[in-house]
This record gives C-alpha cells, sequence and structure tokens, in this order.
C-alpha cells in the first residue's frame, strides 16, 4: 500500500478497518497436485460434495483459484494472502502440512510462507498480512502433527525461495497496540517486521508458535464469538454458481449483489475488525448432479470466457468496477480469485479515495 500512501500521505494515519484491500482468494492454489484429492467427507477444505466425480485435471483447473506464485501476486499489488491449509497424511509433521482446495498443493506449506517473507524483506515499506483463514486437520493427525503446522513458519522451504522465513519478518503486535483493526499503515510498516500473521482462535496447539518459533500471531474470531485478545473477522460467503444456461444473463445482471447476504451487515465492522468479502462464485451448495453438469464444461482459471458466462466473463474480465461501486466502500478486504484479469487491484484501492 506504499502507493497509496506516497499519492495521498494522510492515508498513513487510517486505520487499517477503514480501508480497502486488495486480496488474494486462497493464494497458493497455483501449484496444486492432480493426484492429491482431499476426500475427508465435510471438510471445509473441499468444496466438491461426495456425489460429484472429476478426473484429477478437471478437479486442478476448477480448483485453482489464483495461476500466479505468491511472489507475483504480491507484485501486482495484492496485500492480504488467504490461505486454507491442510494435513495430507503423508506421515510428516512439518511437510505434510499443505495448501488445499479439493486438491493439496505439491509443496509443502512453508514455500508459500517464504515467497511473503522474502518479498517483504525486499519491500520493507509495504505490509502484508497473511491469514490462514481455514485450517483443515484432515486425516485424524497426532498431536505431534498438529504442533508441526507452526514449524512451517521458521522452516526454510526446499524449493529455493530466499534466505528469510515468516520468524523473520513477522510483525510484532506489541508494537501497534495489538489491534489490527486500529492499526494504522504507519504503525505497521516496521523495518523487519511487516507481515501481520492472522490465525483462527480455535487453531490447536498455537502458542508453540510464539514460545518456539518467535512469531507473534494474531487470534481471529467471527463477531460476538470471540473473546479478549481475539480480532473480530465477518466472512462472507460466496454465491453459488449458476447451473443452466438460461441463468447466465441474470447472474451477470446480478453482480452487484455480490457478496451474499451475511450477518452482521456489510461495513458493519469498521472501526472494530474486518470484513472480508469473497468474490466469487463456487459449487459449495450446488447438488452432486449439478456441480457435475457444471464439471463436464468447466474450462479453467486461466479462459476468457466459456460456458459459465457470469462466471467466468463477469467475476473474472473486468465486472470488478462495476461491483465495487454496489459494495466495495462498505468492506475491508476483498478476496477475488484469478487476481491477474480484469484489472482487480487498481479498483479496489480507488475505494479508499471515496
Amino acid at each position: 500500500m506504499h502507493c497509496l500512501v506516497k499519492a495521498h500521505p494522510n492515508f498513513a494515519n487510517v486505520p487499517l478497518s477503514l480501508l480497502a484491500l486488495p486480496g488474494a482468494e486462497n493464494a497458493g492454489t497455483f501449484n496444486l497436485d492432480p493426484q492429491a484429492f482431499d476426500t475427508q467427507p465435510g471438510s471445509a477444505c473441499t468444496t466438491l460434495s461426495g456425489g460429484s466425480s472429476m478426473g484429477g485435471s478437471k478437479a486442478l483447473r476448477f480448483s485453482t483459484t489464483q495461476d500466479q506464485s505468491v511472489t507475483t501476486q504480491l507484485d501486482d499489488g495484492v496485500r492480504w494472502i488467504d490461505l486454507h491449509v491442510g494435513y495430507n497424511g503423508g506421515g510428516n509433521p512439518i511437510t505434510g502440512w499443505r495448501v488445499v482446495e479439493n486438491l493439496y498443493s505439491s509443496w509443502p506449506l512453508s514455500e508459500y510462507l517464504d515467497q511473503v517473507a522474502n518479498w517483504a524483506a525486499r519491500h520493507p515499506t509495504e505490509t502484508i498480512v497473511v491469514d490462514l483463514s481455514t485450517i483443515c486437520y484432515d486425516h485424524s493427525p497426532t498431536r505431534a502433527v498438529d504442533q508441526g503446522l507452526w514449524a512451517n513458519f521458521a522452516a526454510k522451504s526446499a524449493e529455493g525461495a530466499g534466505p528469510k522465513t515468516m520468524a523473520d519478518v513477522a510483525a510484532r503486535p506489541a508494537s501497534f497496540g495489538g489491534s489490527l483493526a486500529s492499526a494504522t499503515l504507519r504503525e505497521l510498516t516496521r523495518r523487519g517486521h511487516n507481515v501481520v500473521v492472522l490465525i483462527p482462535a480455535s487453531a490447536l496447539d498455537w502458542r508453540i508458535l510464539p514460545g518456539t518459533y518467535h512469531v507473534n500471531p494474531l487470534l481471529t474470531a467471527a463477531p460476538g464469538q470471540g473473546g479478549a485478545g481475539t480480532t473480530q473477522v465477518m466472512r462472507s460467503n460466496p454465491g453459488v454458481a449458476p447451473t443452466n444456461p438460461t441463468q447466465y444473463p441474470l447472474a451477470n445482471g446480478q453482480l452487484g449483489a455480490f457478496p451474499t447476504k451475511a450477518t452482521p451487515p456489510l461495513g458493519s465492522l469498521h472501526g472494530k475488525g474486518f470484513y472480508v468479502s469473497q468474490l466469487a462464485y463456487e459449487l459449495k451448495g450446488a447438488s452432486p448432479t449439478a456441480q457435475n453438469t457444471i464439471l463436464a464444461s468447466f474450462v479453467g482459471l486461466i479462459a476468457s470466457q466459456g460456458v459459465f458466462h457470469a462466471w467466468m466473463s463477469g467475476l473474472w474480465g473486468g465486472a470488478y468496477g462495476q461491483i465495487l461501486t454496489k459494495w466495495g466502500h462498505a468492506t475491508n478486504v476483498v478476496l477475488a480469485d484469478g487476481i491477474d484479469l480484469g484489472g482487480f487491484v487498481t479498483p479496489v484501492i480507488e475505494q479508499n479515495g471515496r
């Protein structure tokens, strides 16, 4: 957000929860393994229902919410890195933790965290938020595996992301009073410690993170559900994808209604917490029959056109301005699929000038 502050210096003193921030929905899915399905029934990391059927290559195209590396996403202007993580059951308590969206990632979680850490070290005037919004304890992990999740924050990846780990750059909440909602960009920009780590208050054994790995996270909870010391975060639910070509014109006409209705209402957390809006359609909630109908013709994130025009052309091909005009001023964080498509970052940042 340095460019925002450079153009408008007063924004350096605005509480973060009063700004609109561009984010990437499940930012690590550019490197999913088409052979590694998450088959846990009812898992929060699996969108597909048990009655749907699809091969690995089609599941890969459907599940890839981002097709660029985390480093490239940060270069493109994203500042809120959303990650869904789960244990793949492989037996390694550290590298078994992967990014997951129906499929597990080819790389361990440490690779994605290292990309953030090294980018942050090269851009000390920027602030990045890493939000482990979903943690799935699939495959009945042991206590050692639960604890192994946090070792990824201090383990250097094997893929050569660079010399830094999250432990080297993680922000110290005490330096901004412990309240991310009221912190300003000026307060959050601490040379060498400019990455804020958010984890759910329900995360297991999280105290190992500050105690052993010297990363001080902020705990998140839904409004009204968290106790003292938690950050309020309301997450919108995306719309269910249209399943019939006759529905596409109606869906295109209703793009401005995103996100779907939620309680508390959009914007009500300003100054108190964060409203994270997911700018996407998904299949969760659709019947197995409807899912199979959609997946039979799904052509993937990178496509500029396809059978789901409301889904692909509308949301990923230039309708961001239309949507954000309707509700962008009333949200804090906007998560999008395919952030490199459709000129996403600029219209989000422009909401701060209104």
